[in-house]
């Protein structure tokens, strides 16, 4: 029997208990009531006990209906017992399984469901990733029953029990950090003060904002992942400078906003890799998105796992879906159906469960998926009114063999080769400027610097064509007439290239949050995929999948690129298929100290002509702290900067950008920094 100390038990709604153990913990829930296993963390207990407060007084537990066999719960390793009575409690059937990789053997009826029970930091991306292809292959909606330990786990089922008790007169709301303002009604198309909504009581809280998986920006308010009291960078070891309750490291002069205090029911996040659970994909410390809602209010959180996932109507959608009574998992489901990727949202919480009553018929919106793509889960009654976002899947195409140049009369025709290649380099560097151009042209805000660095590319461009045309109409007329002279290569192509790939360097020198997003866009905007994506072995940083896909060009004998990206760390590399740019190698550290030189080696073709190389280091917002061009560098070129002093511990980015004849080509390196010394903390 469970003995409340009335010393450390905070006080707790009627119809929740605490616990000291499982044993004690499922005789509770099995009388009715809803227990928590009481942890360790007198002030966790009493951030718990708020959050029973915002659910209320609960009924007694209804007895569970019967198995359902196609809705089962897993549980893994250690969670098992506790996964075992989530079942029993929800009517569903339970499974053991060892490991999350024993999850995939585990037989789910199609168009059924899985309550995933496992500790959070067993959740990389590359466990679950072969489990979300697997399952959504056969329509199976996916939730996560998890926590930062058992109790926390045992916490996030009592916020999945205790959310089935309706509540009087709930709304919703959409918190925009893009615009800094919010809306709420019926189609979350109402706006209201930022202030008001941070602190309400909402049924559905949908976040948009830019960010991490620690922290994101929501207009005045910095949106921080602190589970505890302070960062910690290990079990005990604090942060120096780290957030704190009053003060948010990433935020600056922004108001603090810890996550775990925004009180809803349901909370959807659209910010870049928000659903970070295993803490070794992110900066190592106890600041995170993921765990900061699991410690907080939501009973269901749905979050972005993948970088730069294109997002558009999907937040008011999401906030519709919900109202509509649609459960949580199927529109997570939806959600990846638009973004075409079966990971690309996660779920943490309960599939099956709905936070709004079933509507009337006909009323209820539908999203329109690509035909064939997972009908049974995306058939709603009613003809519907919101329209979805399609896919497309790409066609295996091989890359043509570089051309063989030989002498004699073979000279005339690789001269003519080689002219021919500057020129198809040079119009893919016209459609490159045309495209940013485009986007600096129909942004928000003038774009002065792109504009003004466009003209100069141009310049250097129109001239190094001039050049190479007039070349090639020497060589055309020789082979014509079977004799003549035979030009060399201009020497002034290469000089026009450096100009132009100098001039791309001190725009993206100048550069801020999102820039390298638009240079790769403008790459391959003309372009179409022709094969992937396809895995290209595990990610550098999180160890996850990497993703590769090839672009054809927009015309024939136009070149390739390659992209290959981390679905929750994003850009890896976007290059151009010619053998200068494949042979490039980076090797970069594995940690940047405060106020120490790091050196970076960059491996380029011996062969080359010369290649224009820039390394950047840049922090998290992508805003460069250090610099350094190499103009006509071939072989092994080394790189050495110093890390600022005061450099905030986080995940930064070491970005290289190499340009060979027009034809430009970014790197990018995730490097975490070790914590430094902040002035605040240090002693006298």
């Amino acid at each position: 029997m469970t003995i409340p100390d009335p010393v450390t038990d905070p006080d707790l709604p009627a119809g929740f208990c605490w616990a000291d153990d499982l044993t004690a913990w499922g005789k509770r829930l099995d009388d009715g009531r809803i227990a928590l296993l009481r942890p360790d963390d007198p002030q966790r207990a009493a951030r718990w006990a708020n959050v029973a407060a915002f659910y209320g007084a609960q009924p007694p537990l209804a007895p569970a209906p019967g198995s359902a066999g196609e809705h089962l719960v897993v549980g893994v390793g250690a969670t098992g017992p506790l996964a075992r009575v989530a079942a029993r409690v929800l009517g569903r059937r339970f499974v053991p399984v060892d490991d999350l990789s024993g999850a995939g053997t585990v037989p789910v009826p199609d168009g059924g469901s899985v309550l995933l029970t496992a500790p959070a930091g067993a959740c990389s991306l590359a466990a679950l990733d072969p489990l979300l292809h697997s399952w959504s292959e056969r329509s199976v909606r996916v939730g996560l029953l998890t926590g930062l330990d058992l109790p926390g786990i045992s916490f996030s089922l009592a916020k999945i029990l205790a959310g089935r008790t309706p509540q009087s007169e709930e709304h919703d709301v959409l918190l925009d950090g893009l615009t800094g303002t919010a809306r709420i009604g019926r189609a979350l198309d109402e706006r209201t003060a930022l202030e008001t909504a941070v602190g309400g009581r909402w049924r559905t809280a949908v976040v948009e904002a830019h960010g991490s998986g620690s922290h994101a920006l929501l207009g005045p308010y910095s949106v921080c992942g602190l589970t505890g009291e302070r960062e910690l960078a290990g079990p005990s070891k604090p942060v120096p400078g780290g957030c704190t309750p009053g003060r948010c490291r990433a935020g600056g002069r922004l108001t603090p906003l810890p996550l775990r205090d925004l009180a809803c029911r349901t909370l959807a996040l659209f910010v870049c890799t928000a659903l970070i659970l295993d803490p070794r994909e992110h900066y190592p410390s106890s600041v995170s998105l993921a765990h900061a809602a699991l410690e907080g209010h939501p009973a269901a959180v749905i979050g972005m796992v993948h970088q730069d996932l294109p997002v558009n109507a999907e937040p008011r959608l999401t906030g519709r879906l919900l109202a509509a009574g649609r459960p949580a998992g199927a529109v997570t489901a939806d959600l990846n159906d638009t973004a075409g990727r079966v990971s690309g949202y996660l779920m943490l919480g309960d599939p099956e469960q709905t936070f709004a009553p079933a509507p009337a018929p006909d009323t209820a919106p539908v999203l329109t998926p690509w035909p064939h793509w997972r009908p049974a889960l995306l058939a709603l009654p009613g003809p519907g009114g919101l329209p979805g976002l399609l896919t497309r899947d790409g066609i295996w195409h091989e890359p043509a063999d570089p051309v063989a140049v030989a002498d004699g009369h073979g000279a005339a025709l690789g001269l003519r080769t080689e002219l021919t290649g500057w020129l198809a380099s040079l119009g893919a560097g016209a459609l490159f400027e045309d495209n940013l151009r485009a986007w600096a042209m129909a942004a928000d805000r003038p774009k002065t610097r792109v504009v003004e660095g466009l003209k100069v590319m141009r310049r250097y461009r129109e001239a190094a064509q001039a050049s190479a045309l007039a070349a090639l109409h020497l060589v055309q007329k020789s082979l014509r007439a079977g004799h003549g002279p035979l030009p060399c290569l201009p020497a002034e192509l290469d000089r026009h290239a450096t100009n132009w790939a100098q001039a791309l360097a001190e725009m993206s020198e100048h550069s801020r949050f999102g820039m390298l997003d638009q240079f790769t866009d403008a790459a391959t905007a003309t372009h179409t995929p022709a094969h992937g994506p396809t895995g290209a072995g595990p990610c550098g940083y999180c160890r996850g999948p990497l993703e590769r896909t090839v672009w054809c060009g927009p015309l024939p004998g136009a070149v390739e690129r390659v992209r290959v990206a981390c679905p929750r760390c994003g850009l890896v590399a976007d290059r151009p298929t010619t053998p200068a740019h494949t042979a490039v190698r980076l090797q970069t550290p594995t940690a940047l100290v405060p106020g120490q030189a790091v050196r970076i080696t960059v491996d380029l073709p011996d062969a080359a002509s010369g290649l224009w190389l820039t390394v950047q280091l840049r922090d998290r917002g992508r805003h460069a702290l250090a610099t350094h061009h190499i103009p006509g560098a071939a072989g092994t070129a080394g790189v050495e900067m110093t890390v600022p002093a005061d450099l905030q511990p986080e995940v930064h980015r070491i970005w290289a950008l190499i340009v060979d004849r027009f034809l430009p080509a970014w790197h990018q390196v995730r490097v975490p920094s070790t914590p430094g010394t902040h002035p605040e903390e240090q002693l006298p």
